[in-house]
């Protein structure tokens, strides 16, 4: 990234600051500045991030039991009578973890953000030199506002989630099962529930999560909607200094720096449109879908209705900073209509044909509900039932 070819047009101080902006590379930028504020922020968590030994030797025993758990009530549809291999992580293990898992959907926000364009708009109000500048430095930080963003999500997501999937979506090629240790034990005390319910709710929750999340028709959709909305973000709102030079002042660069996340919010979530919409639907009622076979399989081995049960359902009425940031980064829409949404679809789906009838979502490349058939969960079997008759 240079200056028309001749950087010495820079001022001395701008000039060895864009050298070094230009040399650390976007990728490792991003990266480091993502995990050295994640850190701080699990750094100043109320309790300890390192996984205590009784814990994982709990969750170690208990996951088969979880898995068989799951195999009956889901007639065999979700998991397999063997437990996947269990990773009982430290925060700061998660938090790398989903850093490695995010570079990919993040490559493309990166690149529409690092590219080089003039500043319109400025009119003469800064010397041409400054405004060569500015466009670069622009351009050169835009990896390392974003990392800041990232950062802040993953260091408040690993002090509040279970495991990935509190973050509804496919997760590379993962084939273990991921639990972050001390998350589970905070909320058993937070809760004051005995740590091995907690455990029972977070392996269920984790597994069956994994089991829809990984399944490859579901995987694929996301994928595809992911793609398509982090694309159209880009394309509506172009680049951080193509925003900036659309104000037409110099002082949205100081307003930036004041506050980076705002503008960062207006780059990276895609506006209401078709695949916001078809994105958000799907999760909706693909995370309903956890939620409740979550609780099946922990009433069935806890029993319904106890004060593990009712922890577990009231805390998923809300969702933490974390997962917000993230859903909001990736152009999720996670608001109480939408989680209303999706569990009047499944429980809709259940009072209609059971709770067997749930599993089509996972067993039939066809079962995925569009965004009208979430809201009319009748049509929804109506499609199904006359594609199985043809």
């Amino acid at each position: 990234m240079t200056t028309g070819g001749n950087d010495e047009a820079l001022p001395g101080m701008f000039g060895d600051l864009m050298k070094m902006l230009q040399s650390q590379g976007s990728s490792t930028m991003w990266k480091d500045s993502a995990m050295t504020l994640a850190q701080s922020i699990m750094n100043g968590a109320a309790t300890p991030g390192a996984v205590q030994p009784v814990t994982r030797i709990s969750l170690e025993e208990l996951a088969p039991l979880v898995a068989l758990r799951l195999h009956d009530v889901s007639s065999g549809t979700l998991g397999d009578v063997v437990a996947p291999k269990l990773e009982v992580l430290d925060r700061t293990q998660f938090a790398k973890f989903m850093l490695d898992q995010w570079t990919p959907r993040l490559e493309t926000l990166l690149a529409a953000s690092s590219a080089t364009a003039p500043l319109d708009g400025l009119d003469g109000a800064v010397p041409k030199e400054l405004e060569v500048f500015m466009a670069q430095m622009l351009g050169a930080m835009a990896p390392v506002l974003i990392g800041l963003q990232v950062g802040s999500s993953c260091g408040h997501l690993a002090t509040e989630a279970f495991g990935p999937h509190d973050v509804p979506l496919p997760v590379g090629d993962q084939l273990g099962l991921v639990i972050v240790g001390a998350n589970v034990d905070d909320f058993a005390a937070s809760w004051s529930i005995e740590p091995s319910a907690a455990q029972i709710l977070a392996l269920s929750h984790e597994l069956i999560a994994q089991q829809v999340f990984q399944t490859p028709h579901i995987a694929d959709r996301l994928n595809d909607l992911l793609a398509s909305a982090l694309l159209e973000a880009n394309a509506a709102k172009g680049s951080l200094f193509e925003q900036l030079g659309a104000g037409g002042s110099p002082l949205d660069l100081q307003a930036m720096l004041v506050d980076p996340e705002s503008l960062l919010d207006r780059l990276s979530t895609s506006e209401h449109q078709w695949v916001s919409e078809q994105l958000s639907s799907l999760v909706a009622a693909l995370e309903a879908l956890v939620l409740r076979f979550t609780l099946e399989v922990a009433s069935s081995m806890l029993g319904p209705n106890t004060p593990a049960i009712e922890a577990f359902r009231r805390s998923k009425t809300s969702y933490g900073k974390g997962i917000e940031s993230v859903c909001g980064l990736f152009g999720i829409e996670r608001t109480l209509t939408s989680r209303e949404r999706g569990a009047a679809f499944i429980g809709g789906v259940e009072q209609r044909s059971g709770l067997s009838a749930l599993t089509t979502v996972v067993s039939r490349t066809d079962g995925l509900p569009t965004p009208a058939e979430v809201d009319a969960p009748g049509l929804w079997l109506e499609r199904l039932s006359l594609s199985t008759q043809d």
